[in-house]
């Protein structure tokens, strides 16, 4: 961060660095923020200086003296030095400097009533009045109000109240051109209040956190009291508005108003009261009496604001300190979330101030506001549960949902859309759910009331989305053939997946598939418990098993059968009955404590209070997860993994999953079986025509002429002799054209093969230049040349690694893979001219993540061009050369200065050359002319710009950064 220190007239005297470079170091640089304190701003920092330096810095800083720098958002700021601390000792200069907007608190406005409604811009304009200060921003162009204010206060408080009576945000800015300030600007914007989506856990972001309780505040009624209302007969002596004789019912029927205008909380009068004893539990009187005033006008009014303010405390006081290690730049008034999971503790809290400095690149949060956040285990899948505990493990169920208008099943539907009523079936006929609303009876459920009349405003609810559970099912394991999200019947495989979006996928790929319907088994003896079909040959049947407890090892309040509880274990093997040792499940939260009531606020989207439990499966084939790891693809594996926590995305950890053993060993091979019986010996051929033998033994009695083919067919054949008369000598097929379906063993020598296919399978080769053996083929088809296979141990057995490599029309491709076989760890692409390269840099399967590079003709050559002699209204004798190769920019630069005027451009940027992050292209040049003397050159993708602190002398140099630019192909080309 660059700080420019300027005297009152805007002339700059200095320019300070948190880098390290420049002439002024700068340490130590805090900017505050507050909510409390908006729109102010303050900044203190420590500038170093040398002996030689002292006179200078105590110029250049010093109290009334302006400083200006441009924060990481982008605003400009003007601040005002307030005050100075100067140690000579210790060569640290300290000062402490305001936004220049604080100027206004030296402005005076009077009382003032407005005689009409008005926008928020003419009051800030008539309490700004001849002070400089001009409207920028305004999100409130069209809303109006009717104010008034009674007494003399500063201008800059008067305009903070316009802002809250608004509900809006004041900010400062400022427009300067050069080192010059032509405008200061009043923005005025809505409150973004949002959720920052940011996160801070216990042990990692959060060093402690300590809980404050107390109940100094506390109350379970109020006698509430109003303003004074205005006379109407011009008498003074009036009583203030209170809530005797107002009726009112509580539609919830926890808070009651009594005769005497005392507001009541049923609920926590039980809890607090003096009364509370073993004897009488639930106690109805002797309230935390509270008496209060408001500024209401109005008894409905009143009872609003006693009604929030019984809300705000009855419960004690809680408040925490947090400890963070260190944290992200949030904006002001957006929501942060923090965990304690060891606590089970869960908050969202408020940003009320930032501390960032920029030399320590640290940024401190205070937080307040505290709300409890209850997380909660997806109902869905905890009903799912506890509906599968209590299913026959051997009959197949399937669940059928409709929506009705009524609980008669009235106008029945499979769509949800302007149904008041849903249904749940579980039924084991048919994965299609019945139309007949009488299957459905006794099972409607209401899912939309009538609207309620606008009640109490609530607290503000954490920003969260729904999550929804999608199901596929399909016919193999890619989910391809036979898809549908209709019903699953007779399909053998399930797809499944989490997101945001209501509406299921239509595309196999957004799913999880596994199977989940084998080849039936034989039909048991038919008894009161069905029995699992005859095993198949490679595999046995595998069962899930769910639990229930209170307690996270599962031994508090154990129960296979009673869902109602805060802990579900499970577990998968290969026998039917539900294990009775907790130590055998692995167990999740699913039911949080409840949290205390919240702050009241404005009522907020309905969000969903808690984070989304995910479960995560993935498989292998050892008992440790390693070997052949794969998140989506159970194929043949043996052994199926799961686990449960808050993240969406499954982890690529073999250790973060519990494995179980879902296919047994391959059977042993059985034995071969006996030979069958000698065919029939055929007719012999007369003497004097060749035989032709097909037979693995040399044929008796052979006779001159007659030929063997050694096999047991033509078709295994693997060679061919004549008898000569005396022995068997090799042969050979002589023919022009042989029309033949297939060739086995045959050597072609000397041949041209004409043919759009060709495939060459290889095993267990040794690939050229190393000892790695390789097993794949090599294939021609029409203009595509493949050669792919895997990799190999010492003994021939694959690795896991895939390598392709591939040559076409438009190029060559290749590649090798991790051992999962599908992460690609090195490619290569040539194609039109470009070479592509990517690597691997980390993560396997669907979260890796790559680099990328490109090489072309124009990466090879330097582009250069020069502009020569020449002068603005600033500078003279202006000097420019560019030199690029590929995206690195240089640029030589000399000129002599005309003027002193700062932040002034002196030359458009050559195209092919701007600097894709201008923060990167600057550079501090120093005189040639003038000793101390230094000139401030940045290059945007506007043009090259000055800052000079003298306007003489000459000054040259240069820099270089990164270009995104296209490649100035009509410049010199330098091989």
């Amino acid at each position: 961060m660059e700080y420019y220190f300027a005297d009152r007239k805007s002339n700059i005297l200095g320019v300070g660095s948190t880098d390290g470079k420049g002439e002024w170091r700068i340490d130590n640089d805090i900017e505050t923020q507050s909510v409390d304190n908006r729109p102010a701003v303050e900044l203190s920092l420590d500038i170093h200086f040398t002996n030689d330096q002292e006179q200078a810095v105590n110029e250049m800083a010093k109290a009334t003296n302006f400083i200006m720098y441009q924060d990481e958002e982008g605003n400009a700021h003007q601040m005002v030095v307030e005050s100075v601390d100067h140690d000579s000792l210790g060569h640290i200069h300290s000062i402490v400097a305001s936004d220049a907007g604080n100027d206004l608190i030296n402005e005076t406005v009077g009382a003032y009533k407005a005689d009409k409604p008005y926008t928020i811009a003419d009051y800030i304009t008539r309490f700004t009045n001849d002070s400089g200060w001009e409207i920028g921003v305004n999100e409130f162009p069209k809303n109006v109000r009717t104010l008034e204010w009674t007494s003399e206060e500063s201008s800059l408080a008067r305009i903070i109240a316009v802002a809250k009576d608004f509900d809006a945000v004041l900010s400062f800015g400022f427009e300067f051109v050069g080192t010059n300030l032509v405008k200061h600007v009043i923005n005025i914007r809505h409150e973004t209040a949002s959720d920052s989506l940011i996160s801070f856990e216990m042990n990692k972001d959060i060093n402690n956190i300590v809980t404050h309780l107390d109940t100094y505040d506390m109350e379970t009624s109020i006698k509430a009291y109003g303003a004074v209302p205005e006379s109407t007969d011009g008498s003074t002596n009036q009583d203030p508005i209170n809530l005797v004789g107002y009726h009112w019912t509580d539609p919830t029927g926890q808070f009651v108003l009594d005769q005497y205008g005392f507001l009541h909380d049923t609920i926590a009068v039980q809890k607090y009261s003096r009364l509370l004893s073993n004897s009488n539990p639930n106690p109805t009187q002797s309230d935390w009496n509270r008496v209060k005033t408001f500024d209401s006008n109005s008894q409905a009014a009143l009872l609003q604001a006693a009604l929030a303010d019984l809300k705000k405390y009855n419960h004690p006081n809680e408040t925490y300190d947090i400890d963070l290690v260190n944290s992200p730049y949030v904006p002001l008034n957006q929501t942060v979330h923090i965990a304690d999971e060891n606590q089970q503790l869960f908050l969202s809290a408020k940003v009320l101030s930032i501390e960032r400095c920029r030399a320590n690149h640290s940024v401190k949060l205070t937080l307040g506001e505290f709300a409890h956040e209850t997380v909660n285990f997806d109902e869905r899948l905890s009903d799912l549960a506890n509906q599968m505990s209590n299913i026959s493990k051997t009959v197949q169920y399937y669940p059928w949902l409709r929506y009705a208008d009524d609980d008669k099943g009235t106008n029945m539907s499979v769509f949800p859309t302007g149904k008041k009523y849903m249904a749940i079936v579980w039924s084991n006929k048919s994965s299609v759910p019945s139309d007949n609303p009488a299957d459905y009876a006794g099972h409607w459920a209401l899912i939309q009331g009538k609207d309620g009349a606008n009640g109490v405003p609530g607290a503000k609810g954490a920003d969260g989305k729904t999550s929804y559970f999608h199901t596929a099912w399909a016919n193999d394991v890619s989910g391809q053939s036979g898809f549908t999200v209709s019903g699953g019947d007779g399909k053998k495989y399930i797809g499944t997946y989490s997101d945001f979006t209501k509406a299921d996928s239509t595309h196999p790929a957004d799913y999880n598939w596994a199977l989940f319907k084998g080849a039936d088994g034989n039909v048991g003896p038919k008894g009161d418990q069905g029995l699992p079909g005859k095993p198949g040959a490679d595999g046995r049947t595998a069962y899930a098993h769910f639990a229930y407890a209170n307690s996270q090892d599962g031994k508090n309040d154990f129960s296979t059968t009673d869902s109602n509880r805060k802990y579900i274990g499970f577990y998968s093997d290969f026998t039917s009955d539900d294990s009775t040792n907790p130590s055998d499940y692995s167990w999740s939260l699913i039911k949080g404590a409840d949290g205390a009531n919240g702050k009241d606020g404005v009522p907020g989207k309905a969000g969903a209070d808690g984070k989304t439990s995910y479960f995560h499966i993935a498989y292998a084939d050892s008992s440790d997860g390693r070997t052949n790891f794969s998140l989506d693809t159970p194929g043949s594996r043996k052994y199926i993994g799961s686990y449960t926590d808050f993240t969406k995305a499954d982890s690529n950890n073999p250790a973060d999953y519990s494995w179980q053993l879902v296919q047994g060993p391959k059977g042993d091979t059985g034995p071969q079986g006996p030979q069958g019986p000698q065919g029939v010996q055929g007719t012999p051929g007369s003497k004097d025509v060749p035989y032709p033998y097909v037979q693995l033994d040399a044929p008796a009695n052979p006779k001159k002429g007659d030929t063997w083919w050694h096999g047991t067919s033509l078709k295994d054949a693997t060679a061919v002799q004549r008898y000569d008369g005396s022995k068997w000598v090799d042969d050979a097929i002589a023919q022009a054209v042989l029309y033949i379906k297939e060739l086995n063993s045959i050597i072609l020598n000397s041949a041209e093969i004409n043919s759009p296919n060709i495939n060459v399978p290889f095993q267990h080769v040794r690939i050229s230049g190393s000892e790695i053996l390789s097993s794949g083929s090599l294939t021609l088809h029409g203009a595509s040349y493949v050669i792919s296979g895997n990799i190999e141990d010492n003994s021939g057995k694959p690795n896991g690694q895939i390598y392709h490599t591939e040559v076409n029309p438009d190029g060559l491709l290749s590649y090798i893979t991790q051992t999962d076989g599908t992460t690609k760890m090195h490619t290569s692409r040539i194609s039109m001219g470009v070479l592509e390269l990517t690597d691997l840099v980390s993560g396997l399967g669907n979260s890796t993540k790559h680099i990328t590079s490109t090489f072309n003709a124009h990466d090879a050559v330097d582009y250069y061009h020069k502009d020569s002699e020449l002068e603005t209204n600033d500078v003279k004798k202006l000097n420019i050369s560019y030199s690029r190769k590929g995206p690195n920019v240089t640029i030589g630069i000399a000129f002599e200065m005309k003027t002193g005027n700062g932040w002034v451009k002196i030359a458009n940027i050559r195209p092919g050359y701007s600097p894709f992050n201008s923060d990167d292209a600057a550079r501090l040049f120093g005189s040639m002319s003038y000793t101390g003397a230094a000139c401030e050159l940045y290059v945007s993708a506007g043009g090259i710009y000055i800052i000079p602190w003298r306007g003489q002398g000459g000054y040259a140099g240069s820099l270089s950064f990164i270009t995104h630019d296209a490649y100035p192909t009509n410049d010199a080309v330098v091989n």
